[in-house]
């Protein structure tokens, strides 16, 4: 006996019933319509049942077409034919919509709060600080559910609320609909098909602001549909942390934790701190606040840490320009405690919110400096940042340094254009110390190599046999065309065997062969079409050589198309890491 499986549809009922269960040994027995495969030896039966339940699906069709219009003639009657109610409303004995005191107080507190401007993620901060149950869980509440309150609001949930229409005393229905029988699979309807009766229930907001309110959303990106969600335990971390439940245990570098996690002032790292604002009020750039910090052998923030842990490290005194422009930009050195920078999305990949989204706590800690110095400093920092238009020069973002791998910096300050290591510029024992090399000069070279390797590709191949059609195209041809003959047979085996024309063991023995005879044929033409893509490849080099030779092709365009990384070494060393293997010939 077999339960049938819903998803089949009438059309193909009687397909399975005459031809798949049968091969199965399956036998198909439908109480309600007494059939039973086994007694139907003609093999016709299957129709009667599919007629059946052809009818049975269109009476389905019509009875829910039906439903559907009397549910849409209630709805523009104005009667509440929805289960439950919104957040903010409750029914009354009659089945109407009331304001409900409790949850229609903090609605009216998220669209004052919009009003006075604040965006989707601070009225948020406001609700988890307030307390408030959020709406699920003041529903479980309600059903008498156990319920532990998280409190955790989300960007979303204020955004639903503010852009309901119902809280202006409007009925909103008809918005979604079923497409198909027994499945969840719904559309969206447009605007204009909703089902929208005015004044129907009690306002929570005034419908003047409730548009503004509406024009005020449609300018805060943070709203854009994109934007990933935090996961649960973000939410409830930062619901901890607004709340003041949770003090960071992490610190920045001038700060040490106290026993109650609070930061205290570590009097080594925040004169070196103190310091790196001096040298920026004095007019020093970031390089040589590195060349100072290196001279007075002062520890970079990673190799502090590691010596405070009791670790053995021999400190190189490098620090990077990075660091210290993280150091003169971070609010926390003035006493304000910054968390909620990034955070997990339900996807499980880490995301960095706009700094609108940034928890920030004035005051929270002790400052390292004043807050007119820091704002000197940012006023210094926003002077000194040129924005430099981008050279489009020949080996952008191509050029690397042959011993750490770091980027080299272009430069063209001086009357000699440049690339130079800057990672290693605080490191006199570095061997890329200070390593420049002449632009000109590098990318000359680098033509030079283009050309000799382009005259190796095409001295050693034959560019007319590119043009042909190989061997190959035809081999791959004659398998596809034996593999189509090995399904067809192996199809036409299995007609044969529903027509009683062979016993089983025939079938499954024919069958077999040709399964094999069909992945071996597959085996073949995956050997040919990779040496049809080989081919195609040495095409696309031979076509790459013979432009890098002609003088059509612009040395930017030669370089894109050839070269994947420059990298050089000290003693004007170069060496080139090719797009293509087959491009890379020894010289």
């Amino acid at each position: 006996m077999c339960e049938w499986y819903p998803k089949v549809k009438p059309a193909e009922s009687g397909y399975y019933i005459e031809q798949v269960f049968p091969l199965y040994r399956v036998r198909f027995i439908a109480i309600g319509d007494n059939f039973d495969s086994n007694e139907q030896l003609d093999g016709m039966g299957g129709i009667d049942v599919a007629f059946r339940f052809l009818m049975h699906e269109y009476y389905s069709k019509d009875l829910s077409q039906k439903i559907k219009s009397a549910k849409r003639v209630l709805m523009q009657n104005g009667e509440h034919i929805v289960g439950g109610t919104i957040y903010g409303y409750r029914k009354n004995d009659a089945g109407k919509w009331e304001i409900n005191p409790e949850p229609g107080e903090v609605v009216r507190q998220i669209f004052q709060l919009a009003l006075e401007g604040l965006s989707t993620a601070q009225i948020r901060d406001k609700m988890c600080a307030a307390r408030y149950l959020t709406p699920k869980e003041y529903a479980d509440t309600k059903k008498n559910k156990e319920v532990i309150p998280t409190y955790m609001w989300g960007t979303r949930a204020i955004f639903r609320v503010l852009t309901n229409e119902q809280y202006t005393g409007s009925y909103v229905s008809g918005k979604i609909e079923a497409t198909r029988i027994g499945e969840g699979a719904r559309i969206e309807h447009d605007r204009s098909k909703w089902i929208i009766r005015p004044d129907s229930h009690s306002a929570i907001v005034r419908k003047g602001d409730f548009a503004l309110i509406q024009e005020m959303l449609k300018n805060l990106k943070e709203l854009c549909p994109e934007k990933p969600a935090p996961s649960n335990h973000a939410n409830k971390l930062r619901s901890r942390i607004v709340s003041g439940e949770r003090k960071s245990c992490a610190v920045p570098y001038g700060y040490i934790r106290g026993d109650d996690c609070e930061w205290l002032i570590d009097d080594t790292s925040a004169k070196a701190v103190r310091g790196i604002f001096d040298m920026t009020l004095q007019g020093l750039s970031a390089k040589e606040i590195c060349d100072k910090l290196y001279e007075s052998k002062t520890p970079t923030p990673l190799e502090y840490f590691n010596l405070l842990r009791g670790k053995d490290v021999q400190p190189t005194y490098r620090w990077p320009r990075l660091r210290i422009q993280e150091i003169l930009k971070d609010e926390q050195y003035i006493g304000a405690y910054i968390a909620g920078k990034s955070f997990q999305g339900k996807d499980g990949k880490k995301y960095r919110p706009p700094k609108s989204e940034w928890i920030i706590i004035p005051d929270k800690h002790p400052a390292i400096v004043s807050k007119e110095v820091f704002d000197k400093v940012q006023k210094i920092r926003a002077k000194s940042r040129k924005v430099m238009s981008r050279r489009d020069y020949l080996l952008n973002g191509k050029t690397a340094c042959g011993c750490g791998g770091f980027a080299l910096v272009y430069g063209d300050s001086t009357p000699i254009s440049t690339y130079r290591c800057s990672h290693s510029s605080a490191d006199p024992a570095a061997d890329c110390y200070k390593m420049k090399v002449n632009a000109d000069e590098l990318e000359k070279a680098v033509m030079t190599v283009i050309k000799k390797q382009a005259e190796v590709v095409l001295d050693n191949g034959d560019l007319s046999s590119y043009r042909k059609t190989s061997m190959d195209e035809r081999r791959v041809a004659e398998c596809e065309r034996q593999i189509k003959q090995y399904e067809e047979s192996r199809q036409a085996c299995y007609e044969r065997f529903v027509g009683k024309e062979i016993d089983r063991d025939t079938y499954q023995s024919l069958k077999n062969d040709c399964t094999e005879n069909i992945e071996r044929l597959k085996n073949q033409l995956a050997v040919y079409k990779q040496m049809e893509r080989d081919k195609q490849a040495d095409k696309k080099v031979a076509a790459l050589a013979e432009e890098a030779l002609s003088e059509a092709a612009t040395p930017k365009d030669i370089v894109n198309a050839l070269v994947d990384k420059v990298r050089v070494f000290p003693g004007n060393q170069i060496e080139i890491l090719w797009k293509f293997a087959n491009f890379a010939e020894e010289l």
